[in-house]
């Protein structure tokens, strides 16, 4: 499972403002996080579709992707524009 498409892909529909340079901008940083937020919004939504999860986990879950999120959208909006085309 390639988790940074995946999470590229959520991150464009949760941040719609970055769209673009979430398409353009390859670095480590980024994709680091990127991927990262692929794994934990899988494994979120895997929780979130169980009846019997474990609901505490799930929210944790929930609140890693926020964090992340966060995280990418402060990354993008504080980049040099030395990095966008």
């Amino acid at each position: 499972m390639n988790f940074e498409k995946i999470g590229r892909a959520r991150l464009m529909m949760r941040l719609p403002r970055h769209r673009k340079q979430l398409s353009e901008l390859r670095f480590l940083a980024l994709s680091t996080l990127i991927e990262a937020y692929g794994m934990a919004v899988v494994t979120r939504d895997e929780l979130s579709g169980h009846a019997m999860s474990d609901e505490p986990l799930a929210a944790e879950y929930a609140d890693k992707c926020k964090a992340i999120e966060d995280k990418v959208a402060m990354l993008l909006t504080n980049i040099s524009p030395r990095f966008v085309n």
